[in-house]
This record gives structure tokens, C-alpha cells and sequence, in this order.
């Protein structure tokens, strides 16, 4: 059997947990913590309350994801709640990362403290012809980051909210063991250095975004969206290019991706967050609301997020119009329109495309 990422997270969880007791054991506290955790994922998904790992925006109340696995006082009260990947070290180099921003915001959004367990620097061995370093003509391998959308998300919550949305590098447990330990004391009243702890992990994080801005160069970010008449629109907005195919289809996982994007823009303002579908008709907004997933539904019903798609567009330029109507079934996999969609961020921003309210 392939030793997956999901069991060597939960098999590191397991050995932290058995130095966190030793620690405690020196300080008299011998029955108070509990890890929650399982062997299979339909335990997993179970609500926090009913047995589980799941959590849910306390707001919409739509499911957000399961974790692997948690820490808890006296069973009960959710201490250290931990989501964990190795995907930098399995070809995940871009926004399949994504896919698990939603299990520890989930977390946080609650008021707890949601960690996502992820090497920040991973290397993966890749196939010949893929993007690669060569070693010798068999073995090519390539640098894995972490997505500097996700440790954006992270940094911006956790500095804002009293719920904590933190990245630990694994090979760093002993900082998930401390963040354990002093999370305890301080639930328990005793002395503890848990704020310093939670200061140093995000540190980290703020040291591994340096000076870049999440987005700055993305061609689908729109920096000022007008109405029908001309007028400027007050709030965020960004444009997506998955068709109704790239997103009902079982063999591809566009909507994890697209929910992490989703929540990345809208826990970075304070202002509403429009998510504009430029090849999704009303026809397809209404298919998705219907098939009720996870990602669809929090987008749908989050009163922040307003989903707009082809049929609220008004476009001045009829070109541009016929153009992205043309690519409107594409398989973008195979057939690259940077061109055009440089062309669309334009408009948006120019106002040849605007938005019906």
C-alpha cells in the first residue's frame, strides 16, 4: 500500500501527540487533552459536535471541510485543530493547494485555532517534459511552494480575528508541539508562552511572503468594476475562466480550487467580493446551486459574494464579446488565451465591461 499524505500527516499528529503528554505528564496534567483522531475520512467529516472534524461558517452555516485531526479538552472544547498536506511534495505547485484553505478557516472562523500542516518547501520528482530540474536524463524533479495565496489568507485572518488560521512546516513539529502545549496551559489557567508561540509561527509566515502581494500580477484581478450606466462599483472583484464542464465533471476538482480563490479575496476586505463567471451562463449558476456542493453552496450563499456570470455583462465592445463567447467551450488545457483574457482584465477596468446590478 502507497504510504499517502493523509497518513503520514496523521502518523506525525500521533507522534506529537505522544511528546505533548510527556511534557504535560513533568507538569501534573495527565487526563485533561484528548487528540481526535481516525483512520478512515467518513469519521472525518463528521461534524465537530457529532464526533467529527468538520467544521462550518458559522455564518451561512455551510460546511467548510473535514481536518485530520485535533486536539481537545476533556473531549470537548477544540484546542488545536490541525488540516495537513504534503502536496508541495507530490506535484502540487499551484493553486491545488488551494483545495485545503477552507478546512482551517473553518476553524478559525468558529473562534478556534485551525493549523494546516504543510512543508513551505517541497520537492517533487516530475516526468520527463514536465516543468523539471534535470538530475541525469531519468530523474527530473521540481520545487514545490507554498501558495502565497493561502499563507496571504492565513497571515491577513490570524492577525484580525481571534480565531487563528496558522501554517506549520512539518519538519518544524516541535513548534505544533509547543503551539499544543501552551494552548493547554493557558485553557487551564496556568502560565504559558502560547501568545509568544503563536507570534513566532506567524513570523514565519510574514518572512516567507517578504514583500510580495498576493494577486499583484494576476490577470483575472480586477481593480475597478462599473455598473450599467458607468459608474464605479465599490467592492473587490475578480474574473474566473472554469466552464460548466470544468466544474461538474468527476475527473477534475476546479470548484476546491475555486472556493480557496473565493475565500482568499474575501477575507482581504472588508468590502463585497465580486466573483465574475465569464463563461458560466445563468443556466449553468442555476445547475450548480442545484447539485448543493460544498463549494457552490458557501459561494452561492454568502451574502459578501456577489456571483455574477456572460448573461449580467454588458459589453461596449463587440469584439470582445464575440471573442470570449467563442471560448466559451474551450478546453484551456489545450488551447491558451492569455491574450484574450488580458484583453477582458482591460475592459473591466476601462469600463467596456460592466456589470448589471
Amino acid at each position: 500500500m502507497a504510504y499517502t499524505s493523509d497518513l503520514r500527516v496523521k502518523n506525525i499528529l500521533k507522534e506529537v501527540d505522544i511528546e505533548v503528554r510527556k511534557i504535560l505528564a513533568e507538569k501534573e496534567i495527565t487526563d485533561r487533552l484528548n487528540l481526535r483522531i481516525y483512520d478512515e475520512s467518513d469519521e472525518d467529516a463528521l461534524s465537530w459536535n457529532n464526533g467529527g472534524l468538520a467544521f462550518s461558517d458559522p455564518k451561512t452555516g455551510r460546511d467548510l471541510g473535514a481536518n485530520d485531526g485535533a486536539w481537545s479538552i476533556d473531549n470537548s472544547y477544540p484546542l488545536i485543530v490541525v488540516e495537513g498536506t504534503f502536496g508541495t511534495e507530490r506535484g502540487q505547485f499551484g493553486d491545488g493547494q488551494l483545495n485545503r484553505i477552507s478546512h482551517s478557516l473553518g476553524v478559525a472562523l468558529n473562534g478556534y485555532v485551525g493549523v494546516t500542516l504543510v512543508p513551505y518547501k517541497g520537492q517533487s520528482f516530475v516526468k520527463k517534459g514536465s516543468r523539471k530540474d534535470i538530475i541525469n536524463k531519468k530523474i527530473n524533479y521540481s520545487n514545490g511552494l507554498l501558495h502565497k495565496g493561502m499563507a496571504t489568507l492565513a497571515l491577513s485572518f490570524s492577525k484580525n480575528n481571534t480565531g487563528k488560521f496558522l501554517i506549520v512546516d512539518p519538519y518544524e513539529k516541535n513548534l505544533l508541539r509547543d503551539l499544543i502545549v501552551e494552548a493547554t496551559l493557558k485553557h487551564l489557567g496556568r502560565k504559558n508562552n502560547f501568545d509568544s508561540i503563536v507570534d513566532r509561527i506567524i513570523k514565519n509566515m510574514t518572512d516567507y511572503l517578504g514583500k510580495s502581494v498576493y494577486g499583484a500580477r494576476s490577470k483575472q484581478t480586477i481593480k475597478t468594476i462599473y455598473d450599467e450606466s458607468g459608474k464605479t462599483i465599490p467592492g473587490k472583484a475578480r474574473f474566473y475562466t472554469q466552464n460548466i464542464a470544468a466544474l461538474t465533471t468527476s475527473t477534475k476538482r476546479d470548484a476546491h480550487g475555486l472556493l480557496g480563490k473565493n475565500l482568499i479575496e474575501l477575507y482581504s476586505t472588508k468590502e463585497n467580493l465580486y466573483s465574475i463567471f465569464i463563461r458560466l451562463t445563468k443556466d449553468d449558476i442555476e445547475l450548480l446551486r442545484n447539485r448543493r456542493s460544498k463549494e457552490f453552496s458557501f459561494i452561492l450563499n454568502n451574502p459578501k459574494i456577489k456571483v455574477k456570470c456572460i448573461d449580467d455583462l454588458i459589453f461596449t465592445d463587440l469584439k470582445v464579446f464575440k471573442d470570449v463567447m467563442a471560448f466559451k467551450d474551450k478546453n484551456l488545457h489545450q488551447e491558451s488565451e492569455k491574450a484574450l483574457i488580458g484583453e477582458i482584465q482591460n475592459g473591466f477596468n476601462a469600463g467596456t465591461i460592466r456589470i448589471r446590478l
